[in-house]
């Protein structure tokens, strides 16, 4: 989406969160089944008319396991994104926070080619202006990632984003259009 006043990048159909969430429900309606198995004939009451314990941890598993799919629905739900305007690049990496990056604080944007997948990698610089939200380690996923895969010009960046979480006619279209916004401090490259 564009417009005089912001740009906005299409984003892709959420492959992968929803291959995700589909393994974490595979997975977890295993450990289910063999907590199911396992205490699913437990007695309420023990001989002794005590409560049994045990009969509540097929319960407690449940609870636990759509507990723990609630962040794989929120990465559908929230999925990434970017978007600028002329005060500031709107970058969400994952689907805790979106980060409002001032264009005071960005030294430069570019693209990355990493065994056949691209980046959009961002780095901050650091500045007396306090304006605008600081990445920390739960926006660094990606980057990780990428330091896991032995990228080592990733250790100099803030942020990365997977491109193929956008839709994309061409990655110079998409670039061009930040630089508009950007001002002239912020290296864009591709």
């Amino acid at each position: 989406m564009a417009g005089p006043e912001r740009i906005e990048w299409r984003r892709g159909f959420p492959s992968r969160s929803l291959a995700a969430l589909g393994w974490y429900a595979v997975c977890a309606t295993i450990v289910v089944a063999a907590v199911l198995l396992l205490f699913g004939a437990e007695p309420d009451q023990l001989d002794s008319g005590d409560h049994n314990v045990l009969a509540d941890v097929p319960m407690w598993t449940e609870v636990l396991a759509a507990a723990g799919a609630v962040p794989f629905a929120l990465a559908l739900i929230r999925r990434p994104r970017v978007a600028a305007n002329h005060f500031a690049l709107m970058v969400r990496p994952g689907w805790v926070r979106t980060l409002v990056l001032p264009w005071s604080r960005v030294a430069e944007v570019m693209i990355a080619a990493v065994d056949e997948e691209q980046y959009l990698l961002v780095r901050c610089r650091e500045s007396l202006d306090q304006t605008g939200n600081s990445p920390h380690w739960v926006d660094r996923t990606v980057l990780r990632a990428l330091a896991r895969e032995g990228f080592r010009k990733g250790r100099h960046f803030d942020l990365a984003l997977r491109m193929s979480d956008f839709t994309s006619p061409r990655i110079e279209g998409q670039m061009a259009g930040l630089a508009a916004f950007a001002p002239d401090h912020v290296l864009i490259a591709t």
